[in-house]
C-alpha cells in the first residue's frame, strides 16, 4: 500500500484466463511430445525434428509476447493510474480523465477483438462493442470492470481486483 492515497492492486485471474492459459500450456506440451514420440519411432527424423522445431519457433514467442504484454498490476496514485505490464506499461494522468463509470459485470458479453489477446494471460488489447464503441482493455477477469473515458475520445477499461480503491480515486 505505501503512501496515503497510493495502491497497488494486481490483476487476479479469472477462471477464462486460467482455463485459456491452462489449455495453450497443454497443448503446447502435448503436440511437442507427440511430436518428439513421432520423430522418435520413424526412421527418417527429419520431418518430425523439422515440425516440432518450427511449432516450438511460433509458440515460445507467442507466449512470451503474451505473458509480457498482460497487465499484472494497476498502481492506483492521487494523479495517475498506472497498469503495469512487464514490457510497456500504460500510464492514465488524472488531468486526462474526463470520467470514470463502474461498469455491469456483463457489459462485455458479445465484445469482438479487433486486435490483442483473448485470454491467454489476461484479456488486453483493441475491442469493440455496440453498446461502448471502440476500447482499449487490460483485464484478467470480466468483473469489477471501469470504463474511463479520457478527453481525447479515448476509452479504456481496466479490471479491478479490489474496486474500493478505484471508486476511492474517483472520489479524489
Amino acid at each position: 500500500m505505501g503512501n496515503k492515497g497510493f495502491y497497488t492492486v494486481p490483476f487476479v485471474w479469472g477462471r477464462g484466463v486460467w482455463v485459456t492459459t491452462f489449455a495453450t500450456f497443454a497443448l503446447w506440451l502435448g503436440l511437442s511430445l507427440f511430436m518428439l514420440y513421432i520423430a522418435c519411432t520413424q526412421e527418417d527424423i527429419v520431418r518430425p525434428v523439422i515440425s516440432l522445431v518450427l511449432f516450438n519457433a511460433i509458440m515460445l514467442p507467442m507466449i512470451l509476447v503474451s505473458e509480457g504484454m498482460a497487465p499484472q498490476r494497476l498502481e492506483i496514485g492521487e494523479s495517475k493510474i498506472v497498469i503495469l505490464r512487464r514490457y510497456r506499461s500504460i500510464a492514465i494522468r488524472r488531468d486526462e480523465v474526463r470520467s470514470v463509470e463502474r461498469l455491469p459485470d456483463n457489459a462485455l458479453r458479445g465484445a469482438l477483438r479487433v486486435g490483442g489477446n483473448g485470454g491467454l494471460f489476461g484479456y488486453y488489447g483493441s475491442y469493440y462493442t455496440r453498446k461502448l464503441g471502440s476500447f482499449e482493455l487490460y483485464a484478467t477477469r470480466l468483473d469489477n470492470l471501469f470504463l474511463v473515458h479520457l478527453w481525447s475520445g479515448k476509452r479504456i477499461v481496466i479490471s479491478c481486483a479490489e474496486p474500493d480503491k478505484m471508486e476511492g480515486w474517483l472520489s479524489l
